[in-house]
């Protein structure tokens, strides 16, 4: 068993102590692979046989409608072991295997959430037999569900069917509070609350100087109906002590103190911190005249860490480089009313990123100041740039000094 499901194992006994359907594409998922998306579909399967039983969804609606996660998540593992392991049981029987295989399949589908992500879908199940478990990995795999007899249905990309689907789809929520070795701090299956992590910040977002994100708009959700509202993310990258890049900061959902915001439209307006002083300061004292890069992600898998095709993304990152000739990074200034200026990039961005997971996160776009692309929509200052010269959206900054 892996490091990352005993974990989950772990977490789970800590838990338990504290109208429209497109023609069935085939009866049962593909079987005899271990990929994250086969296991997925399997486990969808198996769950929504297992919902055949009224029993069954009725503990499980009553775990739902007691989360205290966004949208009503659950974490799918977690559950899975709560209650000495009943619903393991239950999903071994309905798929006809082993507990050992079901555990097997649960690890290479990694870290699973279960919600109903539409909000008409959670208003109207009653825990009743009308439903489907929807499962999907990357927003642009087709989307299947299945009914409480294990029929597999092709669903619309687009839009939701009437019928109310819970979707089991892979983990965008921190379960932990923000600390993954703090088994304790786990929501929903130990009646925590989630708050985010990134670090012990005591300062508040209005008081703590540094650069702030005040405007943000996208083109796109980049997020399926299946997995609920979109998880937008800035990040900065700085130059790393080996010459390459490094992640300052992210600003998102799940950040944490000064860091924590939540965009789920195309349009926000407020104040949050996209790089504070202190985390600025210490870079700077390694690397005086470099300067970061800032970067746009919708998170399809663990909150403030890239997971992406790296030759795509790279792809994309490179041809915005050769764009705008290189003059896609920022410096940061204390003396300037928004705070960052245009800036040479001096590394590569793309060494920082990770493409070891199998599912992906969306590339937005990289920053770039609106004096060097010739355009600043609606008064921002910085424009995301992706794939060469194209537009994906745009944000402004300002800066809170120190105070004297």
């Amino acid at each position: 068993m892996s490091r990352r499901m005993l974990l989950l194992v772990v977490l789970a006994f800590a838990a338990a102590g504290c109208s429209d359907r497109a023609v069935p594409t085939a009866s049962t998922a593909a079987a005899g692979t271990t990929t994250a998306r086969a296991a997925r579909e399997r486990l969808a399967q198996s769950l929504a046989v297992a919902l055949s039983d009224p029993a069954t969804r009725g503990a499980v609606k009553r775990r739902l409608d007691a989360s205290n996660a966004p949208e009503g998540k659950l974490q799918f593992q977690a559950l899975v072991q709560a209650d000495q392991g009943a619903l393991l049981v239950l999903l071994a029987r309905a798929s006809a295997t082993s507990s050992a295989d079901l555990l097997a399949d649960l690890d290479a589908a990694r870290g699973l959430e279960l919600y109903l992500p539409v909000r008409t879908h959670r208003h109207a199940w009653t825990g009743d037999a009308n439903f489907l478990v929807g499962t999907i990995g990357a927003d642009g795999e087709q989307p299947v569900g299945f009914d409480a007899s294990g029929a597999r249905y092709q669903l619309d990309p687009r839009a939701p069917p009437e019928i109310p689907v819970l979707s089991l789809v892979p983990q965008e929520t921190d379960f932990t509070g923000g600390h993954p070795d703090w088994i304790v701090n786990c929501v929903d299956m130990c009646g925590g609350s989630s708050g985010g992590g990134g670090g012990v910040r005591t300062q508040t977002a209005a008081s703590a100087p540094g650069l702030y994100l005040v405007k943000s708009h996208f083109n796109d959700t980049y997020e399926s109906w299946l997995k609920g509202q979109p998880e937008f993310e800035y990040h900065v990258y700085g130059l790393g002590d080996d010459g390459q890049s490094v992640e300052l900061s992210c600003t998102g959902e799940h950040a944490g103190g000064v860091y924590n915001w939540d965009q789920n439209t195309l349009d926000w307006t407020g104040a949050v911190m996209l790089l504070s002083d202190v985390d600025y300061n210490t870079y700077r004292a390694k690397h005086p005249e470099a300067p970061i890069r800032i970067v746009a992600w919708e998170d399809d898998d663990e909150p403030c860490v890239d997971h992406v095709n790296v030759p795509g993304v790279s792809a994309l990152i490179t041809a915005v480089d050769n764009a705008y000739k290189a003059v896609t990074s920022g410096k940061v200034d204390p003396w300037y009313l928004r705070g960052i200026r245009s800036a040479t990039s001096v590394f590569n961005l793309v060494t920082a990123l990770h493409s070891i997971i199998l599912t992906n996160d969306d590339f937005i776009g990289n920053a770039v100041e609106g004096t060097v692309t010739g355009d600043a929509p609606n008064g921002s200052n910085w424009v995301l740039k992706t794939n060469g010269t194209v537009t994906a959206g745009w944000f402004t900054t300002a800066r809170i000094p120190t105070p004297k």
